[in-house]
This record gives C-alpha cells, sequence and structure tokens, in this order.
C-alpha cells in the first residue's frame, strides 16, 4: 500500500469530518424541525442516480455503502475514492403562499480497499440527518394582555454525521457477508427571538448527540445475472447534551440579561432497521435494483412534540445501462440511471403520515483511463407533505455530484 496515499485519505477524512461538523445548514426543508431532522437523500458514487440503495450490488467497480457484505468484492488490486458534493433548492407551498430556498455542500466522502484476496474495508461519512429551518412572525399572547402580543422567529441547522467503518469477507465466489460500524456524531443548534414590547430575548440552543451502532448485511449472486442482498441495523440511544444561552436586550440594544447553562437531555433513541435488495441483469447490459427498507419507529417509544414516530416503509427500484468498457469509445462508455423510492414517512402529524416520494436520474462519466473512474451525476425531483391538514408541501430538486476514483496497485509497468 502507497503510505503516501494513505496518508492523504486520513488527512482529507479527519478534514471532512470537522468541515461537515462545522457546517451551519444541510438542508432548508421545513421538516427538519422534527427530531434529529430529516433524513439524508444523497449516498456515494452511481447510487445516486439509481434508487439511492443498492442493497444487491457490489462494490467491485465503485464503492457501495448501503451493504457491508458489498466490501468483499472490491478487487484485489483497486483502491477505490469517492467525494461528493450536492446542492439542492425547495419550494414550500402553504394556504395560497410559497417560497423557495436553495443550498449547497459537501455530501460525502469515502474509500474502500482490498485487505485480503478474499476481504475488503471501506470508511464513509455520510450525513445521517440535516436540519435547516426558519419560521418567522410566529404570535403569541401575552400574559395578562387581553390585546397585547408579541412575535417570535426561530432557526434551525446541523445534523447528525455518520462516520461508519465497513468490512466484507466473500465466504465463495458468490456469497459474502459484512459487519459495520458506525460512530453517530453532531449537534443541531436553535435559536429563538422573542420581540417584546419593551426589549428582546434571544435564546440559543446548542444541542450534541453521539452514540455508536452496529449492523451487518449478506449478498448472494444466485445467478451471473441475479443477485440478492439483506442489511440489518440495530436499535441505538444516542446520548444529548445541551448548552443554553439567553440574552435580553433593552430598547436601545443593551444587555439586561445573560446567562448559560448546561444540561443533559433525553437520548434520541434510532430503531431497528432491516433491508431487502434484488439485482438482475437483462440483455447483459440492463441492470434492475428492487429495494425494500423497513424502520421500527414505534418500538423506540418516543414521541415529537409536533408529531408522532410510526414505522417507516421504503420501497425503491433503480434502473442502470451500462455496457462492457471499450477504450477510446467515450459516448459507448457513458453509463444511464433511472431510478424512483418511495417512503410512507416516520413521523404522523394531526394524524396524517409525512410522505415522500422521489425521481432519480443519473449519469456516468468515465475517465477511459483503464480503470472504472467515472464522474458521476445525479438529479432528484421529490416531494414531501401535504398543503391540508395543517402541512406544507415541499417539492425539491437535489443535484449530486461524485469524482469516483479507482486506483490500481501493486501492478509492475511495461517496458517495450
Amino acid at each position: 500500500m502507497n503510505k503516501y496515499i494513505v496518508l492523504i485519505i486520513t488527512a482529507t477524512v479527519i478534514l471532512s469530518s470537522k468541515v461537515i461538523a462545522q457546517t451551519n445548514s444541510l438542508s432548508s426543508s421545513p421538516y427538519s424541525l422534527y427530531g434529529l431532522g430529516v433524513s439524508n437523500e444523497v449516498s456515494t458514487g452511481k447510487v445516486n442516480g439509481l434508487d439511492g440503495l443498492a442493497i444487491a450490488m457490489p462494490s467491485n467497480t465503485f464503492i457501495n455503502s448501503s451493504n457491508p457484505a458489498s466490501f468483499g468484492a472490491v478487487p484485489l488490486n483497486s483502491f477505490f475514492f469517492d467525494f461528493g458534493l450536492k446542492a439542492e433548492t425547495n419550494t414550500l407551498a402553504e394556504g395560497g403562499s410559497s417560497n423557495s430556498n436553495i443550498i449547497a455542500n459537501f455530501s460525502n466522502i469515502a474509500f474502500a480497499f482490498p485487505v485480503t484476496k478474499h476481504s475488503g474495508f471501506g470508511v464513509t461519512l455520510i450525513p445521517l440527518t440535516s436540519v435547516g429551518y426558519t419560521i418567522s412572525n410566529i404570535k403569541s399572547n401575552i400574559e395578562g394582555s387581553e390585546n397585547g402580543y408579541f412575535l417570535t422567529d426561530i432557526t434551525g441547522n446541523g445534523g447528525i454525521n455518520d462516520l461508519k467503518l465497513n468490512y466484507g469477507y466473500s465466504i465463495t465466489n458468490n456469497f459474502r457477508l459484512g459487519i459495520t460500524g458506525s460512530a453517530l456524531f453532531g449537534k443541531i443548534e436553535q435559536t429563538e427571538t422573542d420581540y417584546l414590547p419593551s426589549n428582546n430575548l434571544i435564546i440559543e440552543d446548542v444541542s450534541n448527540y453521539s452514540g455508536f451502532r452496529l449492523g451487518a448485511g449478506l449478498q448472494y449472486d444466485f445467478l451471473k445475472t441475479v443477485a440478492f442482498g439483506a442489511t440489518v441495523n440495530l436499535p441505538v440511544s444516542l446520548n444529548g447534551s445541551k448548552e443554553s444561552t439567553v440574552n435580553l436586550y433593552d430598547a436601545d440594544g443593551n444587555t439586561d440579561l445573560s446567562e448559560t447553562y448546561e444540561k443533559d437531555i433525553d437520548a434520541f433513541k434510532l430503531p431497528l432497521e432491516y433491508a431487502l435488495g434484488l439485482k438482475t441483469t437483462f440483455k447483459k447490459y440492463l441492470n434492475l435494483n428492487l429495494d425494500y427498507k423497513k424502520s421500527l419507529w414505534s418500538e423506540t417509544n418516543q414521541s415529537d412534540q409536533l408529531g408522532n414516530y410510526v414505522d417507516q416503509d421504503v420501497f425503491g427500484f433503480g434502473l442502470e445501462y451500462a455496457a462492457d468498457k471499450k477504450p477510446g469509445k467515450f459516448f459507448k462508455n457513458m453509463e444511464y440511471r433511472a431510478g424512483y423510492k418511495f417512503s410512507n414517512g416516520n413521523l404522523e402529524v394531526n394524524d396524517y403520515r409525512i410522505k415522500n416520494s422521489t425521481f432519480n436520474f443519473g449519469l456516468g462519466i468515465p475517465f477511459n483511463n483503464g480503470t472504472s473512474s467515472m464522474l458521476n451525476i445525479g438529479y432528484t425531483y421529490g416531494s414531501k407533505g401535504q398543503i391540508t391538514n395543517g402541512l406544507i408541501k415541499e417539492h425539491y430538486h437535489l443535484l449530486s455530484i461524485n469524482l469516483s476514483l479507482e486506483g490500481i496497485w501493486f501492478q509492475k509497468s511495461k517496458f517495450y
């Protein structure tokens, strides 16, 4: 292994973990107000152009972080590296009004390499949840006053990061097992500004969460054209602490009160999750992925102040056209992808679930350097919620760009 490559990758992971931990906002969805925020929509490599899951796909030409067993298929002399960026714009509709937002940010970093002829190891850093919301002009009555009221603005940002260690082992050429361990960490910041008649009250809360989660997976290739995959992630409680700062300002902007205090807060529970996937190939070049994921949120016995957690089902399928690579044939070596995903939501507000559906399209642009290196571009259109029953209808567009590189190790140069 080239020690310089290892040092570069290690430094990149450390730097990226600091960057993502300090990022102000990775989302602009109003539904990120609930719990620890909205679930991340972006994965590694070509998966973004499919359904976002790809449970049965091996990591033989790219990094598939959906299943740790896939790392058992990393080729012996290959080193994979994946770095991603994303940009998202959304339009919110409530009653007869609407507005739009746009954000752009880091989305992931990952690398993978073989450990032995039959096993591989990989590290991925991806946001697990994202928070980014603004609520303005909340009207509240002043206690003891018949007609008096004050306005409140609330903003939130942050999220939880997932630093995942994956190990996969090929028991046979067509049967792989894998284990994964996730270090979950991050902070969520919320600022509440109350515009009182004679002064302003600003309350800043910073909540920090951390925990460790275990998971496992398997992949079995029934035939050359049919493969099955399954994963499970164990439940975990993320321990939390909160630091609150209260500042009271008079009409001239002078500080009347400033106080900071810390306290432990209730742990946030992530549920038991399991997923099943099927991959089949038609006419050699056309691949179809079918995925199903179940999250048992109701067993966490917790609720949000604005809604209740319920069991979540996610269905997805992805279609990919990828022909055999031929030197010098740029357009024939391109890959084309499409997918659809539906989630019935894990939160119920006013007896209505916050459902989410997405359409995905992707393009793989090869480097034509004798490796699987590729620039992967993914586009997602999604809709969430509804206008009626006090909810907000959200439409969003998500663009992801992943630089997916393969390095070849330990091959002797040929001289002619």
